[in-house]
């Protein structure tokens, strides 16, 4: 058997395996250590989904982005060659080892090695390589503290071109939280910022980043400038497939209007009838598939959808750009989709009880109020495929006196249901600040911004070489 055979089976394989791990429960007798890492992976899961329609951070804000499950894919042997020679690339092939478009990439030469650095306050901050095209740049970091037993991690982040202008850009990194493990002194990880003006990429970079040493902010900021080498992307032109499919589901529409193709990613722009009678909040397992059966899809790392005008998104897959598919298959297993007169969700702001809710799976727990502080705890019922799906209400509670509130903070957990067969059960407990003041409401409302419901099935539309 041929080589790169026997690497498309292994990649089916794990594709395959990928799925049975997201449907294994959890014993209740397993160890606690490997107990809580679960647990935080699935939160931070929950955390990626609520902010999978990130801003843009023109005014220094970044965007978060919690890593998911880690579902490792083995490197081709041209990229473990390619790399397998370079000093200080051991950490930066762990880090793309989940996105077969960024390893391709990588042994089509697209890796700019940098080694520039700031150190202070006993921190060293590292620019180490970068992976960029003209849409997204992934910059591999390392933060180093001169004693051990220290947890350091990256908290805030800005760039700036030669001119000291800011970029407009949206960045998304990982969290490893404080634990014994995170405590090495050390943090290797990746950045990934997405450009919001293409057209104007800066020759160089200034970051400006904070960091925190034990969950403390240092003070000041750490300045690490850096050049940008376009010759790496730049003959490497976008492949744009228009399509304008319309998919009908249920009596539910959406027009998957084009593909484009960049070395670090494949985007899938989708409009969404405004006619339709229920919000379909997204697909299960999105992916393309080629004429060998491989798969491209997310997998967990950066930014997984950026809104496309009022009534449209644009999903990021793995990039197909190096591989050259003859034919190319645009899947979804399912189709998440609510009524639009169920997207509200009522409370009684007395009695603590749910006045409308989309079904009798999601229940209210409790509701705090204190001052201008409001507190709010659901519980959903769910399969086993949304068991790390966690509830996303979103950021918009209003009242009847129509007072203003902002999120302040949020938490999730899921776990097995006390009665057999019955799925999981998943808490949410958010936290709202309120601005105004124009009297104790009646009532409190908010919008669902994702459900467990679906639609029939999924699609399956070609996109080329049929």
């Amino acid at each position: 058997m041929h080589e790169d055979q026997s690497w498309e089976q292994l990649e089916q394989e794990l594709w395959k395996d990928k799925q049975r791990v997201e449907s294994i429960p959890v014993p209740e007798k397993i160890d606690l250590s490997i107990l809580m890492g679960m647990q935080q992976a699935k939160q931070q899961l929950a955390q990626r989904q609520r902010r999978s329609h990130f801003r843009w951070a023109t005014s220094g804000i970044a965007c978060l982005i919690l890593l998911g499950l880690f579902f490792s894919i083995r490197l081709s042997p041209a990229v473990a060659a390619y790399v397998s020679h370079l000093p200080g690339m051991e950490k930066l092939v762990e880090l793309i080892r989940d996105d077969k478009g960024l390893q391709m990439a990588a042994e089509h030469n697209m890796i700019q090695p940098i080694g520039a650095s700031a150190e202070h306050d006993g921190v060293r901050f590292t620019v180490d390589q970068v992976l960029m095209d003209q849409k997204r740049m992934l910059l591999f970091y390392t933060i180093r503290h001169e004693q051990p037993g220290h947890h350091v991690e990256l908290n805030q982040v800005k760039f700036y071109n030669q001119n000291g202008e800011q970029t407009t850009a949206g960045y998304s990194w990982s969290s490893r939280g404080d634990n014994e493990e995170s405590r090495s002194s050390l943090e290797q990880n990746r950045l990934d910022v997405y450009w919001q003006d293409t057209t104007h990429i800066p020759d160089a970079l200034v970051a400006n980043v904070t960091l925190t040493v034990d969950q403390k902010q240092l003070d000041t900021p750490f300045q690490v400038s850096f050049p940008i080498d376009k010759r790496k992307y730049e003959s490497l032109k976008e492949t744009v497939y228009p399509l304008n499919q319309k998919v009908t589901v249920d009596d539910q529409q959406f027009t998957i209007t084009k593909i484009v193709v960049y070395p670090t990613q494949t985007e899938v722009s989708i409009q969404f009838d405004p006619a339709n009678s229920k919000r379909i909040f997204g697909f299960d397992q999105l992916r393309l598939e080629d004429e060998k059966g491989r798969t491209y899809s997310f997998w967990g790392n950066g930014i997984v959808s950026t809104p496309d005008g009022e009534t449209g998104v644009t999903y990021n897959l793995e990039s197909v750009y190096f591989e050259q598919p003859k034919q190319l298959v645009l899947k979804a297993d399912g189709i998440r989709a609510l009524d639009k007169h169920k997207l509200q969700v009522v409370i009684d702001a007395k009695t603590g009880k749910l006045i409308k809710a989309p079904d009798s799976r999601l229940t209210l727990s409790a509701i705090r109020q204190n001052q201008d502080v409001v507190g709010i705890d659901l519980s959903l019922q769910v399969g086993s495929q949304d068991e790390n799906r966690m509830l996303s209400v979103g950021n918009d509670l209003t009242d009847d006196r129509g007072n203003q509130y902002e999120y302040a903070s949020g938490s999730t957990s899921s776990r097995p249901a006390e009665e057999p067969n019955k799925g999981y059960l998943q808490n949410s407990s958010i936290l709202y600040k309120r601005k105004t003041d124009k009297g104790a409401p009646q009532e409190y409302r908010f919008t669902l911004e994702d459900y467990t419901s679906r639609l029939s099935t999924g699609f399956s539309v070609p996109i080329t070489g049929q």
